[in-house]
């Protein structure tokens, strides 16, 4: 499941697979096999995605027209993905294998100027600037299971399966934060400014989380 707040349109997209039943939602993009992490680009108007199964990065405009495959190749069942889109829409994906599950940049549209304090992270939580330099551990210990994954200001949110947790922690100070837990079956997480997102200065961080239930599809808050 994916999830992603469109602040703009006061919107929030999400992805499902393997749902029965009847369904009021309108249909964006049909034919997905295992749609997972879901980003809008709330600039450029635009819906990027990952699918575990076809192992593909895809893109189409918010009413699911001009669809395109963008990256089909090196990736192993690519889940959360995060765009930046102020910086030239700057892509951050997790994918798994079977040693790893690390997230790694790529270029959507590749930036004319990178800049040299732009940071870089994954899974296992470390961080580096986007050249390879200044590679750090942010959280030591192991991270059981990691779904979802957030980046607002100077923090890193994520959920974990295993310890039905949202937690997050600082870029800089590697100071870690239980936000709530006790929560089954988290899954998508998009942290966001509401009124930097839409074009405003200032404005309260929020985040959109999403869980499962045996009735159906959970609640987002």
């Amino acid at each position: 499941m994916g999830l992603n707040p469109d602040v703009s349109e006061e919107a929030i997209k999400r992805t499902f697979f393997n749902r029965s039943g009847a369904s009021q939602a309108q249909t964006v993009v049909p034919g997905l096999a295992a749609p997972d992490g879901l980003a809008c680009d709330w600039l450029g108007k635009k819906l990027y995605w990952t699918d575990s199964d076809t192992n593909r990065i895809e893109v189409a405009e918010l009413d699911g027209s001009l669809r395109k495959v963008l990256f089909w190749q090196e990736l192993d069942q690519p889940r959360a993905i995060a765009l930046d889109p102020e910086r030239g829409t700057l892509s951050y994906i997790i994918h798994w294998n079977a040693n790893s599950r690390l997230l790694e940049r790529v270029a959507l549209k590749p930036p004319a100027n990178l800049p040299g304090r732009s940071h870089l992270s994954w899974a296992c939580l470390q961080v580096m600037n986007m050249n390879g330099s200044g590679r750090r551990v942010l959280v030591e210990d192991k991270l059981p299971h990691i779904f979802g994954f957030s980046l607002l200001g100077d923090f890193i949110y994520w959920t974990d399966w295993q310890r039905r947790s949202i937690e997050r922690v600082h870029k800089r100070t590697a100071e870690r934060e239980f936000i709530i837990d006790q929560l089954p079956d988290l899954m998508g997480l998009k942290a966001t400014q509401v009124h930097r997102a839409s074009g405003e200065s200032g404005g309260t961080g929020w985040a959109w989380f999403c869980g499962a239930s045996p009735t159906g599809p959970g609640p987002s808050w």
